[in-house]
């Protein structure tokens, strides 16, 4: 078995990631651009957040943060769509990526980035903004810790329902190797800065900690494997946009029926 076929990358093709399931191409451009405008203020409220910080901190973090991390991979995620939709009306958009490790890695990216979206925002609003010290909040704080964490979600579940991409099970993998990866560049940054990026990963206050790293990737893991679930029962009823799709401004859609593994 390939790894294409592994992830059902096999399956997929940039077509697919500009059609959507309602509407028109023109549509979810539209969408696409006002979402980017509120993401990329969300950007300048989060950068004032981070200068501005709470002044009992004596340092401050940014782009360490997964939220950071995610929140520009989200920002990518809307502007390539934009840019695909003007290749696509210029008939310079391709089906497919030449190189097949690049294609499935597009397509891994297109199946992770809504459920990384979905437990920032569940973690943030569940277990951490409850105890934050908030004193020091002034408008852009707040408008930083809403869009950052909730609007992030809300988009991409917007754009995940319009678009019609495969998805398998083995999905569940990346969303495991950005857990164990994310817990090994935390454990890189405290061996710099001497900063627990977030305070729960600190093993010196934790003696079971392992247990707790443990729990992190298993539950990511998990929530890949569910959301897999989740997307091919979207796809259900669906048509997928098939590779020969050479459509234009004019919104012509092609559709092939493609049964999932």
């Amino acid at each position: 078995m390939s790894i294409e076929t592994l992830f059902a990358s096999d399956k997929f093709n940039l077509f697919q990631t500009i059609t959507p399931y309602k509407g028109t191409k023109k549509g979810l451009l539209i969408y696409r651009i006002i979402a980017l405008l509120i993401l990329l203020y969300g950007l300048y409220a989060s950068i004032y957040s981070t200068i501005n910080h709470n002044p009992n901190e004596d340092y401050w973090i940014w782009f360490a943060y997964f939220t950071n991390q995610n929140y520009t991979a989200v920002m990518i995620y809307f502007t390539v769509g934009i840019i695909n939709y003007f290749r696509d009306a210029k008939g310079k958009l391709t089906g497919r990526i030449n190189n097949s490790i690049l294609h499935t890695l597009v397509h891994i990216y297109y199946n992770i980035l809504f459920p990384l979206a979905i437990i920032i925002t569940a973690v943030f609003w569940g277990l951490m903004f409850p105890f934050m010290d908030r004193s020091h909040f002034k408008i852009n704080h707040w408008l930083q810790e809403i869009i950052q964490h909730l609007f992030n979600s809300i988009l991409m579940s917007i754009d995940w329902f319009f678009l019609t991409i495969p998805s398998s099970f083995a999905h569940f993998i990346p969303m495991f190797v950005a857990g164990v990866a994310y817990l090994i560049f935390s454990q890189i940054y405290h061996a710099i800065y001497d900063i627990w990026i977030y305070g729960f990963l600190d093993r010196d206050s934790n003696s079971k900690w392992y247990l707790l790293y443990g729990g992190l990737v298993i539950a990511w893991s998990a929530f890949g494997f569910l959301f897999s679930l989740l997307q091919n029962f979207k796809n259900k009823n669906r048509k997928f946009i098939g590779e020969e799709n050479t459509s234009n401004t004019n919104d012509n859609k092609v559709v092939v029926d493609i049964e999932l593994v």
